[in-house]
């Protein structure tokens, strides 16, 4: 690589983020020639974003949407992988409801309007035939384990939640009234890989040394789920039971080859459309270099 210094932003402490993890802690970085690591959880995807354009860190796994907003502000970032696949959302209520429908006159819960929990809800609560501006009240509280304490002290009759705050809910006795996997794509870009412009054409061997080392654990998550948990435990405290319980769940939606999801991003662009994020799909050429996708068969041995 270019340089031996690589600092990774992630936009929270999610297990999603477990191969970021497990690359830097099993030194699959170190042996791809990156000896000084930092990988930094955030809180949330403005503060990444600004990490990123201020240059604190150098490569951001974090949401697309925050990509596109990025671009549309006239950032000059591209995303260069993808592998975070993940449908781990979930729309959770009170035991008397069992659907969405349900639901109306209701107080939802998103992380913060015009995040991504925000854009999924609205479209939830459209494809359950309510208005997400008359018929409910969201309200934007913060993180799953936030809207988790409102539902349980009466605050709140539904709320998106996502793993393992959903192991969580249904502990408690909530009821499930909608999964993202079964109803709005059974697949979801859920992280990119992107960076600066200039940075990525500076330091292409540097990109590839992580684009390798988080392939291959992706590929040990698989083989040592145990101990995966483990780290996962240690890092986000989550309980082991739940770091478990997520791994079997959700592996095999990461991609060793940084494959974006098909559908996934088909649904992800008509909810920015319905949100009035984006007029229309933007092409690739956009927002995706797409060099390191294409030639991964040479050097992703």
């Amino acid at each position: 690589p270019e340089t031996s210094k690589l600092a990774i932003g992630l936009a929270v402490p999610a297990l999603s983020y477990l191969t970021c993890w497990v690359a830097d802690q099993k030194e699959f970085l170190k042996q791809e020639g990156i000896t000084d690591v930092k990988v930094l959880a955030f809180r949330g995807d403005a503060d990444v974003l600004q990490a990123l354009t201020a240059g604190t860190v150098d490569i951001n796994v974090s949401s697309l949407t925050g990509v596109v907003e990025s671009i549309k502000s006239g950032q000059k970032f591209k995303a260069v992988w993808g592998g975070f696949n993940q449908p781990y959302f979930d729309w959770y209520g009170l035991p008397k409801f069992k659907s969405i429908a349900e639901t109306k006159g209701g107080r939802y819960a998103v992380t913060k309007y015009g995040a991504l929990t925000d854009f999924l809800t609205r479209y939830a609560l459209r494809a359950a035939g309510l208005d997400p501006e008359k018929d409910v009240k969201i309200l934007q509280l913060g993180g799953s384990p936030q809207s988790l304490a409102a539902m349980e002290a009466g605050q709140l009759e539904a709320s998106i939640l996502s793993a393992p705050s959903t192991y969580i809910a249904a502990e408690k006795g909530f009821v499930k009234l909608m999964s993202q996997k079964d109803y709005i794509a059974p697949d979801w870009p859920l992280h990119v890989v992107f960076a600066k412009e200039d940075y990525i054409a500076r330091n292409p061997n540097t990109i590839k040394a992580f684009l390798k080392a988080n392939g291959r654990a992706v590929d040990w998550i698989r083989a040592n789920p145990e101990e995966a948990a483990q780290i996962a435990n240690k890092i986000t405290k989550f309980k082991m039971e739940y770091c478990r319980k997520f791994i079997d769940e959700f592996q095999d939606w990461w991609a060793a080859d940084g494959s974006l999801p098909q559908k996934g991003m088909k649904v992800f662009w008509e909810i920015g459309i319905q949100a009035g994020d984006v007029t229309e799909p933007w092409p690739e050429s956009k927002w995706l270099d797409p060099t390191f996708l294409k030639t991964q068969g040479q050097w992703r041995k």
